[in-house]
């Protein structure tokens, strides 16, 4: 099955993995009340505009006088934003990368668990894997391989899905395996891996919760 919504290059992959329930995801856009109120301090948590420091001219009155709390740097997220994301609306091309900020923040927020893991060669790690006995079915690829749903688009080239429960608990398993019998070469790969395997296995740990996994490449 290829990547959806997104492609893997050889490069530097910056990965941040959630540990929540795909439709707790979903469930942001269109947000009910208590949720979106829930949401909505966050991002004011997570995006609050720095203190200003009162300058001479706002000391002149109010002619001179700014109002720092009314300008805006639309390089950041906007309450317009968190609005359309909560909204589940159409998201401008223009507002990505600022909605994908916040969207990042939300699931920190939510998820029972979360990585950041940077992988310097996605393919080269995937084919010692493979050399190791790891297979196909369960590479690191393959959890992201599944669309999340949303109407928030991903950015061009980012990877961006999800693997339910039962295949994070499969990966893991069979990630656990290939670990475990590696050999002295494979010594790099299995050290690269370890993070990983810390969150699958706590997703894995957690049956009652049902917890699925969601993938996003960081946006630059």
């Amino acid at each position: 099955m290829p990547m959806v919504r997104g492609r893997y290059g050889d490069g530097m992959q910056e990965l941040r993995l959630f540990a929540i329930g795909i439709n707790d995801v979903r469930d942001i856009f269109g947000a009910d009340a208590p949720l979106a109120a829930r949401l909505r301090d966050s991002a004011a948590r997570h995006f609050a505009a720095p203190p200003h420091p009162r300058s001479l001219l706002s000391k002149l009155g109010p002619v001179f006088s700014r109002h720092p709390q009314s300008e805006v740097d639309p390089q950041n997220p906007l309450r317009s934003d968190v609005d359309a994301l909560l909204a589940g609306g159409h998201i401008p091309v223009e507002r990505l990368v600022q909605c994908w900020q916040v969207l990042l923040a939300w699931l920190g927020d939510l998820s029972a668990q979360s990585l950041d893991i940077t992988l310097d060669g996605l393919e080269a790690l995937e084919f010692d894997l493979a050399l190791a006995g790891l297979p196909s079915d369960f590479s690191v690829r393959r959890l992201a391989s599944r669309e999340l749903g949303t109407p928030l688009r991903p950015l061009p080239h980012q990877v961006v899905g999800y693997s339910k429960h039962q295949h994070v608990v499969e990966t893991y398993t069979e990630l656990r395996q290939v670990h475990d019998d590696a050999g002295p070469g494979f010594a790099t790969t299995m050290h690269a891996i370890e993070p990983l395997m810390g969150l699958l296995g706590g997703i894995a740990a957690r049956p009652a919760a049902m917890l699925d996994l969601v993938v996003v490449q960081i946006p630059g």
